[in-house]
C-alpha cells in the first residue's frame, strides 16, 4: 500500500515525459522554449556557484605571488636571494601591478609566471599591458616604459587575464632603502583582513538581490505554453483522469522541459564562463578555468531546478483544469487569500530590524541566516503581491472605456492575469533589489565622504609624488619637475615622525620658499622652526611641545634617535589645501635644522600642480616621475575620496541588473513569442473581421505594458522600503539616490517596450489568413 502513491506518481510523471517529446510539434516546441528559459537560469546559478571557487582560486595566487612581499621577512643575502621594489603605477586610471627586481644569485627563487629574469633594463609584462603600451593612446605610458619587453608574464603570475603588471630588471637596488626588501621565497602566508561589516552586509544582501530573480526567472520558465498544456491536459479529465492525475503529468511535462534545460544550462555556462574571461570590472578580470561551481552548490542547482519545476506546476495546476476541458478560465473564481501575501515581507521586516549590530563577525552564521531569509521574504513577498493587483486592476479598469486595442489587452488581463504578472515578477524583484543596493551605497559615499567644508578647500588636481631615500634631496627633485611640460608649480619636502613622552607629531622639512608657499608661512630664513598646531592642541589653546626638551625621531627603517627640539620662530595656522583634518602638532623645520643622515634615509616628497587645460597634465607628469626613478610613487588624492571607492562597486551592481534584466527580457520575449503562436488562430480571425494590425499592435502593447507598470510601482514601493532596512542596519543615515532610482526603474520600463517591437515582425506573420487553417 505505501509504494502505490509512489508508484502512481511515477507513472504519471512519465506520461507527462513522454507527452512533453512526443505531443505532436506544439509539445516539443514549448518543452524547446522551457528549456531554454531554465538553461539561462541554471548557467547563471553556475556561474553564482562558481564565486567561492573563483575568491579561492585568486587567494591562492596572491598567496603565492606575494606571501613573503606582503609578510616584509627580510632574508638574508645568499646566491638564493633576490632584492625587489614595489613599482606600482596607474595609467588612465587604470592601475597596474608592478615590481623591481634584482637577484642575488643564480638560484634566487623566480616570480609565479616567469621563466627567466628579466636582464637590468629590460621588462616582462602580462599579456594585456603589452597589448595596452602598443596601443595608439598610449604614448605617454611607452616613454615611460622605454625598456624593451623580452619576457611575458604566465597566467601563475596573474590574478586574471586582465590584470597589467610588469617585472623591471634592475642592478641598482640596495638594502639600504627602507622600501626595498630581500627575500628567499614568493609563497607564504597572507595577513587576515578584519571583516568590515557594512561590506559583508553589501556582499551578503546584493547577492541574495541578484540571485532572487534568477530563481523566480526559473520558475516562470517552466510554465511556458502553460495555457495550451492545461487545455490539453484537461482533455485527459473527460477521458476519466482526475485533478491529481492531470496536475502530475503537467508536472512530467514541466519536468521534461527543466531537464533539458539543465543540459542547456552547462552548454550555456561553459560558454559563458569564456565570455566573462574576457571581462574586465573595475580592475578585476578572472580567468575562465578559475570559473569551477563548487561541487555543493552545483549538485544543489541540478537537484533544485527540477524539483522547483514540478513544485510551480502542482501549485499553479491547483487553480485551474477544474471541469473537463478547462473552460473556466473566464468564469469567476474564488478571489484570493491577500493577508497571508501581505504578511511575509512584513515578517521580512520584523527579521531585519533584529539584527542590528549582529553582522560584525562572519562567525556570526545565524546572524547571517537570518539576513538571508529576510531579505528572501521581502522579495518574495512582494512577487507575491503582483497576481492579485493585476487582477484588481483589471476589474477597476474594465469600467473605463477606451479604444479596442485598450478592450482587448483587458480582456487577455482578465482571462488569465497569472500569466500577465508571471514575466514580470523578475523585474519586480531585480529592480526593488537594485533600488535597495543603490540607495544603501549612495548613503555610504554620503556617510564615509569628507565635509563639503573640506572638500571646498581640496586642491583635487593635486599630485603627491615619493622618491624613496632621497629625503636630502627634497628642492633639487622638484626643481626637475617644476620644468616638466604642463607643471604650473612643484614643491619639495621630507616628513619624519617623532615623539615627545606620549605625544606624537610630524616634522616637516624644506626650504623657505616651500614653507611660504605650502603654509601660512611670511617670513623665513634658514635655520628657522615653525609650529603648526593640530585639531588636538587647538582645541586645547596650546602645543604640548617645549623648545629645549629631547624627543625621539623615529626615522623609517632606521633605530631611533635623540633629538633637542629648537626654539619655534612662530606658530602658524594649519594650511587645508589636502582637504583632510591634522589632529597631530607640525614642526615645519628648514634642512639645516636636521641631521643630513637622517634626511638622506626618509623619503622625499614632491606636490605638482598642473597647469590649466594641458591634455594628459597627469600622465605626463607620472612619467616624468619615473623616468627620474623607476622606484618613485605617484599618489593623487582625489582618487581615493569614497565617491572613487564606491564607483567599482557601483558599475559591477549596474552590470549586475542589466545582465538580470537582460535574462528577464529574453524570458518576456520567449513568453510572449510562445502565446502569439499559440493564439496565432484568434489573431487570424480578428484580422479577418477587419480588426487593424495596428490596433492588434497596440494591444499587445498594453498588455504588457499594465503588468510592468504596476510591478514597477510595487518594485519602487518594496525597494524604498528595503533600501530603509538595510540603511538601519549598516547604521547610517537614511537617504536615497533619486537619479539611480530613476534609472533602474527606467530600464524595467525600455525592457517591456524592446521586447514588444521584438515581438511586433512575429504577430504580423500571426494575422495573415493562412492562420485560420486549423487541423
Amino acid at each position: 500500500m505505501t509504494r502505490r502513491p509512489l508508484s502512481r506518481l511515477v507513472t504519471d510523471l512519465a506520461i507527462g515525459l513522454r507527452l512533453a517529446f512526443t505531443g505532436g510539434r506544439d509539445s516539443r516546441l514549448r518543452t524547446v522554449l522551457t528549456a531554454i528559459g531554465v538553461g539561462l537560469g541554471v548557467a547563471t546559478l553556475l556561474l553564482a556557484a562558481s564565486f567561492p571557487s573563483v575568491r579561492e582560486h585568486r587567494d591562492d595566487k596572491l598567496r603565492t605571488q606575494s606571501g613573503a612581499v606582503v609578510s616584509a621577512v627580510i632574508a638574508p643575502r645568499s646566491d638564493h636571494s633576490l632584492l625587489i621594489h614595489d613599482a606600482r603605477g596607474t595609467f588612465h586610471g587604470q592601475d597596474f601591478f608592478g615590481r623591481i627586481v634584482q637577484p642575488d644569485g643564480p638560484n634566487a627563487p623566480l616570480p609565479p609566471g616567469l621563466s627567466a629574469y628579466p636582464a637590468p633594463g629590460t621588462l616582462a609584462v602580462s599579456p594585456a599591458l603589452a597589448e595596452l603600451l602598443h596601443s595608439p593612446g598610449a604614448a605617454l605610458l611607452r616613454e615611460r616604459y622605454p625598456e624593451p619587453i623580452t619576457g611575458t608574464i604566465g597566467p601563475a603570475g596573474l590574478a586574471g587575464p586582465g590584470d597589467y603588471a610588469f617585472y623591471l630588471g634592475s642592478d641598482k637596488l640596495t638594502d639600504t632603502d627602507p622600501t626595498t626588501l630581500r627575500i628567499d621565497h614568493f609563497e607564504d602566508k597572507l595577513p587576515p583582513k578584519p571583516t568590515d561589516p557594512v561590506l559583508l552586509l553589501l556582499t551578503v544582501a546584493g547577492v541574495v538581490i541578484l540571485l532572487s530573480p534568477v530563481a523566480v526567472f526559473v520558475a516562470a520558465a517552466t510554465r511556458f505554453g502553460g495555457e495550451a498544456r492545461d487545455r490539453r491536459l484537461a482533455a485527459l479529465r473527460l477521458a476519466g483522469a482526475d485533478r491529481s492525475t492531470t496536475a502530475r503529468i503537467s508536472a512530467g511535462e514541466s519536468l521534461a522541459g527543466a531537464l533539458l534545460g539543465l543540459g542547456v544550462g552547462i552548454v550555456f555556462f561553459l560558454i559563458g564562463r569564456q565570455l566573462v574571461s574576457k571581462v574586465t570590472v573595475s580592475g578585476l578580470s578572472i580567468f575562465a578555468d578559475d570559473i569551477q561551481p563548487q561541487p555543493m552548490l552545483a549538485a544543489l542547482v541540478l537537484v533544485a531546478v527540477p524539483l522547483l519545476a514540478v513544485a510551480v506546476t502542482m501549485l499553479t495546476m491547483r487553480r485551474i483544469a477544474a471541469e473537463p476541458l478547462g473552460v473556466v478560465r473566464g468564469a469567476e473564481t474564488r478571489r484570493r487569500t491577500i493577508w497571508w501575501r501581505v504578511l511575509l515581507p512584513l515578517l521580512g521586516f520584523g527579521l531585519l530590524f533584529t539584527q542590528r549590530g549582529k553582522l560584525s563577525s562572519v562567525d556570526d552564521n545565524r546572524a547571517l541566516a537570518i539576513l538571508i531569509v529576510s531579505l528572501l521574504l521581502l522579495l518574495v513577498g512582494a512577487t507575491l503581491l503582483l497576481p492579485p493587483l493585476v487582477a484588481l486592476a483589471s476589474r477597476v479598469l474594465r469600467r473605463v472605456s477606451g479604444p479596442p486595442a485598450w478592450q482587448l489587452a483587458l480582456g487577455r488581463l482578465r482571462f488569465n492575469p497569472e500569466t500577465a504578472a508571471r514575466p514580470v515578477t523578475g523585474i519586480v524583484v531585480t529592480v526593488a533589489g537594485a533600488i535597495a543596493l543603490q540607495s544603501l551605497l549612495g548613503s555610504l559615499a554620503t556617510a564615509r565622504s569628507i565635509s563639503p567644508a573640506e572638500l571646498a578647500t581640496m586642491d583635487r588636481t593635486l599630485l603627491s609624488v615619493s622618491f624613496d631615500a632621497a629625503g636630502d634631496r627634497a628642492t633639487q627633485l622638484a626643481d626637475q619637475l617644476r620644468h616638466s611640460p604642463g607643471v604650473a608649480d612643484a614643491n619639495g619636502y621630507t616628513d619624519l615622525y617623532a615623539s615627545a613622552g606620549d605625544q606624537s607629531f610630524t616634522i616637516r622639512v624644506a626650504d623657505c620658499a616651500t614653507l611660504k608657499a605650502m603654509n601660512h608661512v611670511t617670513d623665513c630664513t634658514d635655520g628657522d622652526v615653525f609650529t603648526v598646531l593640530g585639531l588636538r592642541s587647538g582645541q586645547a589653546g596650546h602645543s604640548p611641545l617645549a623648545a629645549g626638551g629631547q624627543v625621539q625621531l623615529e626615522p623609517l627603517g632606521e633605530p631611533k634617535s635623540s633629538w633637542q627640539l629648537p626654539a619655534s620662530r612662530a606658530t602658524v595656522e594649519q594650511s587645508t589645501g589636502d582637504g583632510r583634518p591634522h589632529y597631530l602638532d607640525t614642526i615645519l623645520a628648514t634642512p639645516s635644522v636636521l641631521p643630513a643622515a637622517v634626511l638622506r634615509s626618509q623619503s622625499a616628497s614632491v606636490e605638482l600642480h598642473p597647469l590649466p587645460g594641458t591634455p594628459d597634465a597627469e600622465e605626463r607628469m607620472r612619467t616624468d616621475a619615473v623616468l627620474i626613478s623607476p622606484e618613485s610613487g605617484v599618489y593623487n588624492p582625489s582618487s581615493k575620496l569614497p565617491d572613487a571607492q564606491f564607483l567599482g562597486i557601483r558599475n559591477a551592481l549596474t552590470a549586475g541588473t542589466v545582465a538580470i534584466l537582460t535574462l528577464i527580457g529574453a524570458g518576456m520575449l520567449v513568453g510572449l513569442l510562445e502565446q502569439l503562436r499559440e493564439r496565432r488562430r484568434t489573431l487570424a480571425v480578428l484580422t479577418a473581421f477587419g480588426t487593424r494590425t495596428r490596433t492588434l499592435a497596440c494591444a499587445l502593447l498594453y498588455q504588457s505594458a499594465l503588468p510592468v507598470l504596476l510591478g514597477l510601482a510595487l518594485a519602487l514601493g518594496s525597494g524604498l522600503a528595503l533600501g530603509t532596512a538595510l540603511l538601519f542596519l549598516a547604521k547610517v543615515p537614511i537617504g536615497f539616490a533619486w537619479g539611480d532610482i530613476a534609472l533602474m526603474s527606467g530600464a524595467g520600463a525600455a525592457a517591456v517596450l524592446l521586447v514588444t517591437a521584438l515581438s511586433l515582425p512575429v504577430l504580423w506573420r500571426r494575422t495573415k489568413p493562412a492562420g485560420l487553417r486549423y487541423e
